[in-house]
Protein backbone atom coordinates (compact mmCIF):
# COMPACT_ATOMS: atom_id res chain seq x y z
CA UNK A 1 0.00 0.00 0.00
CA UNK A 2 1.77 3.44 -0.60
CA UNK A 3 0.58 5.56 2.25
CA UNK A 4 2.34 9.06 1.42
CA UNK A 5 2.30 11.42 4.16
CA UNK A 6 0.36 8.98 6.22
CA UNK A 7 -1.28 10.10 9.24
CA UNK A 8 -2.52 7.16 10.97
CA UNK A 9 -5.04 8.78 12.00
CA UNK A 10 -7.80 7.07 10.86
CA UNK A 11 -6.44 7.40 7.71
CA UNK A 12 -1.92 7.70 6.89
CA UNK A 13 -5.15 5.99 3.48
CA UNK A 14 -3.45 8.90 4.68
CA UNK A 15 -1.42 6.49 3.89
CA UNK A 16 -1.39 7.88 2.10
CA UNK A 17 0.19 11.86 2.33
CA UNK A 18 1.96 14.97 3.66
CA UNK A 19 0.27 13.58 6.62
CA UNK A 20 0.50 9.29 6.35
CA UNK A 21 -0.98 8.19 9.49
CA UNK A 22 -4.50 6.93 10.50
CA UNK A 23 -1.95 6.10 7.61
CA UNK A 24 -4.15 6.68 4.44
CA UNK A 25 -5.92 3.81 2.82
CA UNK A 26 -4.75 2.51 -0.35
CA UNK A 27 -5.74 4.27 -3.48
CA UNK A 28 -5.98 0.97 -5.29
CA UNK A 29 -7.62 -2.29 -5.78
CA UNK A 30 -11.46 -3.16 -5.14
CA UNK A 31 -13.67 -3.99 -2.44
CA UNK A 32 -11.62 -6.13 -0.14
CA UNK A 33 -14.61 -7.26 1.85
CA UNK A 34 -15.70 -5.12 5.26
CA UNK A 35 -18.98 -3.84 4.02
CA UNK A 36 -17.32 -1.66 1.18
CA UNK A 37 -18.46 -2.02 -2.39
CA UNK A 38 -17.21 -0.56 -5.34
CA UNK A 39 -13.54 0.48 -6.49
CA UNK A 40 -11.90 2.21 -3.67
CA UNK A 41 -11.55 5.02 -3.07
CA UNK A 42 -15.30 5.48 -3.54
CA UNK A 43 -16.78 8.29 -5.06
CA UNK A 44 -19.89 8.69 -2.62
CA UNK A 45 -21.54 7.02 0.14
CA UNK A 46 -24.81 8.37 0.24
CA UNK A 47 -23.49 10.25 3.15
CA UNK A 48 -23.03 6.99 5.16
CA UNK A 49 -20.42 5.84 6.90
CA UNK A 50 -19.19 2.70 5.78
CA UNK A 51 -16.72 0.17 7.21
CA UNK A 52 -13.23 0.26 4.78
CA UNK A 53 -12.54 -3.00 2.88
CA UNK A 54 -10.96 -5.54 5.39
CA UNK A 55 -7.79 -5.31 2.63
CA UNK A 56 -7.21 -1.96 4.18
CA UNK A 57 -5.94 -3.51 7.40
CA UNK A 58 -3.28 -5.29 5.32
CA UNK A 59 0.66 -4.93 7.04
CA UNK A 60 3.09 -2.62 5.31
CA UNK A 61 6.61 -0.85 6.21
CA UNK A 62 7.85 2.00 6.11
CA UNK A 63 11.66 3.64 6.48
CA UNK A 64 12.63 5.17 9.88
CA UNK A 65 15.67 5.27 12.64
CA UNK A 66 17.86 4.17 9.77
CA UNK A 67 16.04 0.46 9.59
CA UNK A 68 12.77 -0.45 8.42
CA UNK A 69 9.46 0.16 10.45
CA UNK A 70 6.80 -3.01 10.21
CA UNK A 71 3.03 -1.69 11.17
CA UNK A 72 0.28 -4.54 11.75
CA UNK A 73 -3.07 -3.36 12.91
CA UNK A 74 -3.83 -3.93 16.12
CA UNK A 75 -7.10 -5.34 17.90
CA UNK A 76 -9.12 -2.49 17.62
CA UNK A 77 -10.39 -2.48 14.22
CA UNK A 78 -13.46 -0.22 14.04
CA UNK A 79 -12.53 2.50 10.65
CA UNK A 80 -15.15 3.41 8.89
CA UNK A 81 -15.23 6.12 5.91
CA UNK A 82 -17.80 7.95 4.05
CA UNK A 83 -16.90 9.88 0.45
CA UNK A 84 -18.48 12.13 -1.05
CA UNK A 85 -18.20 13.69 -4.52
CA UNK A 86 -18.38 17.51 -4.35
CA UNK A 87 -20.02 19.33 -7.77
CA UNK A 88 -16.38 21.07 -8.38
CA UNK A 89 -15.50 16.90 -9.04
CA UNK A 90 -13.60 17.16 -5.67
CA UNK A 91 -13.81 14.19 -3.77
CA UNK A 92 -14.03 14.34 0.14
CA UNK A 93 -12.95 10.68 1.72
CA UNK A 94 -13.56 11.41 5.36
CA UNK A 95 -12.08 8.39 8.29
CA UNK A 96 -13.34 8.22 11.91
CA UNK A 97 -13.56 4.80 14.41
CA UNK A 98 -11.73 3.14 16.49
CA UNK A 99 -7.66 1.92 15.38
CA UNK A 100 -4.95 0.82 16.93
CA UNK A 101 -1.43 -0.50 15.42
CA UNK A 102 1.69 -2.95 16.44
CA UNK A 103 5.36 -1.55 15.16
CA UNK A 104 8.21 -3.20 14.91
CA UNK A 105 11.55 -2.03 14.38
CA UNK A 106 13.34 -4.19 12.13
CA UNK A 107 16.77 -4.01 13.05
CA UNK A 108 16.26 -4.79 17.08
CA UNK A 109 12.79 -6.29 17.17
CA UNK A 110 11.80 -3.26 19.24
CA UNK A 111 8.05 -3.17 18.83
CA UNK A 112 5.32 -0.85 20.44
CA UNK A 113 1.57 -2.66 20.78
CA UNK A 114 -1.79 -1.24 20.80
CA UNK A 115 -0.94 2.38 19.51
CA UNK A 116 -4.00 4.24 19.31
CA UNK A 117 -4.14 6.20 15.87
CA UNK A 118 -8.11 6.57 16.40
CA UNK A 119 -7.50 10.32 15.29
CA UNK A 120 -9.75 11.36 12.55
CA UNK A 121 -8.85 12.20 9.16
CA UNK A 122 -10.11 13.90 5.97
CA UNK A 123 -8.75 13.78 2.45
CA UNK A 124 -9.88 16.34 -0.43
CA UNK A 125 -8.40 15.21 -3.77
CA UNK A 126 -8.83 17.44 -6.33
CA UNK A 127 -10.42 16.54 -9.69
CA UNK A 128 -7.36 15.51 -11.62
CA UNK A 129 -6.23 13.01 -9.20
CA UNK A 130 -3.17 15.23 -9.27
CA UNK A 131 -3.47 17.45 -5.92
CA UNK A 132 -4.98 16.96 -1.99
CA UNK A 133 -5.48 18.71 0.89
CA UNK A 134 -4.84 16.49 4.06
CA UNK A 135 -6.26 17.06 7.78
CA UNK A 136 -6.30 14.66 10.69
CA UNK A 137 -6.24 15.06 14.11
CA UNK A 138 -4.65 13.20 17.34
CA UNK A 139 -4.01 10.55 18.06
CA UNK A 140 -2.28 9.60 14.97
CA UNK A 141 1.07 8.44 13.41
CA UNK A 142 2.90 10.73 10.89
CA UNK A 143 5.58 9.36 8.76
CA UNK A 144 7.12 10.90 5.52
CA UNK A 145 7.87 8.48 2.51
CA UNK A 146 9.50 10.76 0.58
CA UNK A 147 12.14 14.05 0.58
CA UNK A 148 9.52 16.37 -0.32
CA UNK A 149 7.50 15.51 2.92
CA UNK A 150 10.68 15.05 5.08
CA UNK A 151 11.75 18.85 3.89
CA UNK A 152 7.90 19.71 5.15
CA UNK A 153 8.31 18.27 8.46
CA UNK A 154 11.73 19.81 8.86
CA UNK A 155 10.25 23.02 8.30
CA UNK A 156 8.08 22.71 10.70
CA UNK A 157 10.61 21.16 13.34
CA UNK A 158 9.18 17.65 13.54
CA UNK A 159 10.92 14.05 13.59
CA UNK A 160 10.60 11.77 10.25
CA UNK A 161 7.94 9.77 11.78
CA UNK A 162 6.40 10.96 14.93
CA UNK A 163 3.04 9.97 16.89
CA UNK A 164 0.85 12.77 18.69
CA UNK A 165 -2.12 12.83 20.81
CA UNK A 166 -3.78 15.73 20.61
CA UNK A 167 -4.13 18.79 18.14
CA UNK A 168 -4.39 19.02 14.50
CA UNK A 169 -1.97 18.26 11.50
CA UNK A 170 -2.64 19.77 7.83
CA UNK A 171 -1.08 20.09 4.43
CA UNK A 172 -1.11 20.38 0.72
CA UNK A 173 0.50 17.98 -1.46
CA UNK A 174 0.96 17.21 -5.43
CA UNK A 175 1.38 14.20 -6.61
CA UNK A 176 3.86 12.60 -9.27
CA UNK A 177 0.90 11.00 -10.99
CA UNK A 178 -3.01 10.64 -10.95
CA UNK A 179 -2.48 7.03 -10.47
CA UNK A 180 0.80 7.12 -8.20
CA UNK A 181 0.46 8.58 -5.21
CA UNK A 182 4.00 9.61 -4.61
CA UNK A 183 4.20 13.15 -3.37
CA UNK A 184 6.50 15.24 -5.16
CA UNK A 185 5.61 18.41 -3.40
CA UNK A 186 4.06 19.50 -0.16
CA UNK A 187 3.30 22.25 2.39
CA UNK A 188 2.08 22.28 6.26
CA UNK A 189 -1.18 24.71 6.40
CA UNK A 190 -1.75 24.41 9.70
CA UNK A 191 0.15 22.69 13.00
CA UNK A 192 -1.52 22.54 16.52
CA UNK A 193 -0.56 19.37 17.49
CA UNK A 194 1.45 18.94 20.82
CA UNK A 195 3.95 17.15 21.67
CA UNK A 196 4.77 14.79 19.52
CA UNK A 197 6.82 12.51 19.64
CA UNK A 198 9.46 10.93 17.52
CA UNK A 199 8.92 7.34 17.14
CA UNK A 200 12.25 6.49 16.83
CA UNK A 201 12.72 7.55 20.24
CA UNK A 202 9.57 5.75 21.36
CA UNK A 203 11.02 2.44 20.34
CA UNK A 204 14.36 2.82 22.14
CA UNK A 205 12.15 3.47 25.22
CA UNK A 206 10.04 0.29 24.47
CA UNK A 207 13.44 -1.60 23.79
CA UNK A 208 14.97 -0.76 27.13
CA UNK A 209 11.82 -1.35 29.20
CA UNK A 210 11.16 -5.05 27.41
CA UNK A 211 15.01 -5.37 28.71
CA UNK A 212 13.90 -4.26 32.09
CA UNK A 213 11.38 -6.69 33.16
CA UNK A 214 13.70 -9.69 31.98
Amino acid sequence: MNRTMKILCLPATVAVALLTGVSAPAFAGNDGGGGAAGPWPPEDTDGKYVSVPDAYYEPYEFEACDTTIKVEYGDERELKYKGEKKDNGTLVIKYRGDVTVDLTRVSDDATIDELDISGPFTMRLAEDGLSAHLSGRGPGLVFATSAAEEKAFEDEGLPKAFYFTEGRLAGNVVYAAADQKEVVSGEITHNSIRHAKDICKMLDRAKDDDHGHR
